[in-house]
């Protein structure tokens, strides 16, 4: 990807437009050295239709506009290539995206690409339609484009950025690398040029003594420490507000303080830990539009709450203390809060539940590595119980999911898959067939070899099919299961796997003896990437070779960067 970047002839004719009356700008000779020193890597790994890459390509290209001359700016794609095929997490569209946008830096100059990466961006969710009209926008070669996007031209190019990508161990969108260090921090465009301008050798460009200081944003955490579960610790929530919002003014509260105690109650929240901003959040642009979708007022005051925490609540018994916390007599597991918590259920062998959204890719490709799991053991319920779960909300009747009414939709028709044809888990093959195409709204050719299509029809679109996943989310919401994919062992035990021996493995440490366990299956490098839909306490931060001269516009890094968390998309 080429460096995008000013012309020093662009600089000298801004600061030869002065006119009359008008304050002087800084002199040539303080511009030309802006100019003429050394660049600061800023490196994007994304998925052209996934928002999150959307919203950083279009933060960043202001500060291109302004100080472009002094940032070495490349972007990368995030797929796979298999025996031949390339593929990305959003399907065939957002690969057609990738080569576009790639072919767009091929064929065109700097700007040319840049303009061309705006015009799609605008309507990012129609891509690749319409792609014509942003390459006339962007005065790009129409011919040349479609020469390089239906040839081998742009299949090589994708490729190549997949395998940058992939050797950057990059799997979340977007994934970035700032001086060739893992970058965490804001992503509006003041964040980016103040970040950019903490790199930049001296001279530092003329801009940078322009960016504005971040606005102080007063953070109050609420936690209890009698809480010691994994959706109790806030502390990568804060390692995302410290990266998120530059000025972030952070104090930790506890229950037991009554301070902590009344700002909980004044919150109108149910479940700790809890954090609550000031009005001041909402001036960092970026960083509130990631949260706004869960802040909430908090009474009689400007403030606004986000709920981490979904499961904890404080005035409840605590089920496995052997005190009578809320003094009705009833003790850890007798009390009623306390039935379907993991602590009190008890221990079913060979059982094991995994918790979904059907249209969440992460979810859908951890369902498809049980396939091998489930041949291994037989399809015997003796060996194996295994049980789809939903994840999602039921409010005032209305049951919802994250990725709205369509997976609403196929919850329940896969539940109904369940119900009716659970004999050697025939329903699976009415999984997996919809798993090849999640999103597509056309179920009923999956209803086949023995599943009738009338039967999940009747079940999904009457009283049944909604009582089904009715119950589905109780249960999930009961155990405190927030993120597609997780796990449920022998009713009891929290799990961890995505490849199909690391399932095996797991079910195997607390089921010794059944028969398949001996067997090693598929190991990880089949397995999806890292990260979920959903979470348990909140944004996370990010954790999700081929003819070098000709196609790669600089060289690799040779010591790479740790491992970035994925975060989407």
């Amino acid at each position: 990807m080429r460096h995008f970047f000013k012309t020093l002839a662009l600089a000298l004719v801004a600061a030869l437009a002065i006119g009359c009356g008008q304050k002087k700008e800084p002199g040539t000779d303080e511009k030309a050295a802006a100019v003429s020193g050394e660049k600061v890597a800023l490196d994007f790994h994304i998925m052209s239709k996934c928002p999150f890459g959307v919203k950083v390509v279009q933060a960043i290209a202001p500060v291109l506009d302004k100080m472009g001359d002094r940032i070495a700016f490349s972007v990368h794609y995030i797929g796979r290539e298999k025996d031949g095929e390339l593929t990305s997490m959003h399907g065939e569209s957002e690969v057609k995206g990738n080569i576009l946008q790639l072919c767009a830096d091929d064929v065109g100059n700097d700007e040319a690409w840049m303009a061309f990466m705006k015009c799609q961006f605008e309507e990012w969710r129609k891509i690749p339609d319409g792609w014509e009209e942003c390459a006339k926008t962007a005065k790009l070669d129409v011919d040349k484009m479609k020469a390089c996007y239906e040839g081998e031209q742009g299949k090589k190019l994708l490729k190549a950025s997949f395998d940058v990508s992939k050797e950057k161990r990059a799997t979340g969108s977007p994934t970035i690398f700032l001086a060739g260090e893992s970058y965490r921090g804001g992503r509006s465009e003041a964040s980016f040029a103040r970040a950019i301008c903490q790199k930049m050798p001296e001279p530092k460009h003329t801009y940078c003594k322009e960016i504005p200081e971040p606005p102080k944003v007063p953070v109050t955490v609420v936690v209890d420490k009698r809480c010691k579960g994994r959706g109790c610790d806030p502390k990568r929530f804060l390692s995302f507000v410290g990266h998120t919002f530059e000025g972030a003014e952070i104090k930790e509260l506890d229950y037991s303080d009554a301070e902590g105690k009344a700002l909980f109650e004044k919150s109108g929240q149910k479940h700790l830990p809890i954090a609550v901003f000031g009005p001041e959040v909402q001036k960092e642009e970026a960083g509130y539009n990631r949260l706004k979708r869960r802040l909430a007022k908090v009474e009689g005051s400007d403030d606004l709450v986000y709920p981490l925490g979904r499961t904890w609540d404080p005035t409840a018994e605590i089920c496995d203390d052997g005190v009578d916390n809320t003094g009705d007599g009833k003790v850890d597991c007798d009390a009623d809060s306390c039935k379907g918590q993991k602590v009190c259920r008890k221990e079913i062998k060979n059982k094991l539940d995994i918790f979904v959204m059907s249209q969440c890719p992460y979810g859908v490709r951890t369902v498809d590595a049980i396939d091998e799991v489930l041949k291994n053991f037989g399809k015997d319920r003796k060996k194996i119980d295994f049980e789809l779960n939903y994840i999602g909300k039921e409010q005032n009747g209305k049951l919802t999911s994250m990725h709205g009414q369509a997976e609403v939709d196929e919850n329940i028709r896969q539940l109904c898959a369940q119900k009716h044809y659970p004999k050697n888990y025939k329903f699976m093959d009415y999984v997996f067939c919809r798993n090849k195409d999640y999103r597509s709204a056309e179920w009923e050719s999956c209803a086949k070899g023995g599943i009738q299509p009338a039967v999940i029809k009747k079940c999904s679109e009457g009283e049944e099919g909604k009582q089904l996943l009715a119950a589905s989310y109780k249960k999930s919401n009961d155990l405190g299961i927030t993120g597609s994919p997780n796990w449920l062992l022998n009713n009891k035990f929290d799990m961890h796997g995505r490849d199909p021996n690391a399932i095996k493995t797991a079910f195997c440490q607390k089921n010794e003896g059944t028969g398949g366990c001996e067997k090693t299956l598929s190991t990880k490098s089949n397995a999806p990437p890292s990260g979920s839909c959903g979470a348990n306490t909140g944004p996370q931060p990010k954790k999700k070779p081929l003819e070098k001269k000709a196609l790669e516009k600089k060289p690799l890094q040779k010591k790479l960067p740790e491992k970035p968390a994925a975060e989407d998309s």
